[in-house]
């Protein structure tokens, strides 16, 4: 008989449209919390399915708690929705379902988790090239102020202590696992050999990894910035030039005053873009504690 853990272990799947393979890896994953915890619970997120995913979950024998998306939200949003309603002393959360892995590795990440580390990432060893792109200048970024080492992952693991030390950041998590990196507390990357490629759509990506760089770095702000003043510096240089013209060139009549008004007001304009990038920037950071999602239900079963 094997040795069953005391610590309660909350599991948080997210399942959309997956109505062949649902009943099968939930049936493999309890069966993997069965064997090794005396205490688990399982929450399903369904994320707006238009299949029979959710009705196959219900006509399971176990006990499951169900919450039910009313529109579809990014995957960051949909684990949040479950992660907020989990009681256990550890927290997994599985994003993709559709990955093919052996559950058992969860208990790998748990023994790692004993060992000191609130956050256990299972870490895909291929990862797509934009995913590697976006996680280099992410961490390139990050490093100049905090020394990490972040990549996708297929699997994250946290401790309570971990999920009450990220609340600090506010409730708005843009990228869960550069939030608990960043919480300051001890982590660690299992690499696994799977070459993982995730089945968001390009926009969705686009859109994770620019939300990511505005919110937790100044990267897009600095770019953004730094376009507007070459902008606004060309708009000067054509100020100069119109004069040089108006006095010293014989040019068109009134062709170098209305160059020089057109600089002049560009010129203002890309300044005032520095200045709203800066301040929206500002509003980002101060609104950051607004939820990303709703429930439509919650049903424990």
């Amino acid at each position: 008989m094997n040795y069953l853990e005391d610590n309660y272990i909350s599991v948080v799947v997210v399942v959309h449209n997956q109505e062949e393979t649902v009943e099968r890896k939930i049936s493999n994953l309890i069966d993997v919390l069965k064997e090794n915890f005396k205490n688990y619970e399982l929450i399903i997120v369904d994320n707006m399915s238009n299949d029979n995913t959710i009705n196959i979950l219900k006509k399971m024998e176990e006990k499951l708690t169900f919450i039910e998306l009313p529109i579809f939200n990014d995957s960051q949003s949909a684990l949040a929705a479950g992660v907020n309603m989990a009681i256990g002393d550890y927290i997994v959360e599985i994003e993709d379902i559709s990955v093919e892995v052996d559950y058992g590795i969860i208990m790998d990440m748990y023994k790692k988790s004993q060992e000191g580390n609130d956050f256990v990432f299972l870490t895909p060893k291929k990862n797509s090239f934009t995913s590697k792109i976006f996680y280099k200048i992410l961490n390139a970024n990050l490093k100049k102020i905090f020394n990490a080492n972040i990549s996708s992952s297929i699997i994250t693991l946290s401790s309570r202590r971990g999920q009450n030390k990220t609340a600090e950041i506010g409730k708005r998590l843009v990228n869960r696992n550069v939030s608990y990196v960043l919480s300051g507390l001890n982590y660690f990357n299992m690499i696994c050999e799977i070459e993982y490629i995730n089945n968001r759509s390009f926009s969705q990506n686009f859109q994770l990894m620019m939300q990511t760089l505005i919110h937790y770095t100044d990267v897009v702000v600095k770019f953004s910035q730094n376009t507007a003043f070459i902008f606004f510096m060309i708009s000067i240089f054509f100020i100069i030039y119109s004069i040089y013209v108006k006095f010293f060139i014989k040019s068109v009549q009134g062709w170098a005053s209305t160059i020089v008004i057109m600089s002049v007001g560009f010129s203002g304009i890309f300044l005032m873009l520095g200045m709203i990038v800066r301040y929206l920037d500002n509003i980002l950071k101060n609104t950051s504690d607004s939820k990303q999602y709703i429930y439509r239900s919650i049903d424990k079963k």
